[in-house]
């Protein structure tokens, strides 16, 4: 089973969206996550959802396509990617 921490950052996004996580997989990262800021997002309802900012490998998405209610949805996500698309060995 695969390893998924989630490590706390401020991203420089230059908006009022930088509380972010930094995601890894077996220790490699595999996508930032930042939260959606109530200043810019409570009138489309999205305000406190996490998205995935920048994905790499089996996490890579379009900018602000796949978001969460919550982190644990997020480490669910990431796991699921990992594991439907692993290399082939």
């Amino acid at each position: 089973m695969v390893e998924i921490t989630l490590q706390p950052v401020q991203i420089g996004t230059l908006t009022a969206d930088t509380d972010g996580r930094l995601v890894f997989a077996d220790g490699k990262l595999v996508a930032v996550l930042v939260r959606l800021s109530e200043e810019l997002h409570s009138a489309d309802g999205n305000a406190g959802q996490w998205c995935v900012e920048a994905g790499f490998g089996a996490c890579e998405v379009g900018m602000l396509a796949v978001r969460f209610d919550s982190l644990e949805a997020a480490r669910s996500w990431v796991a699921d990617q990992i594991s439907t698309k692993a290399p082939a060995m």
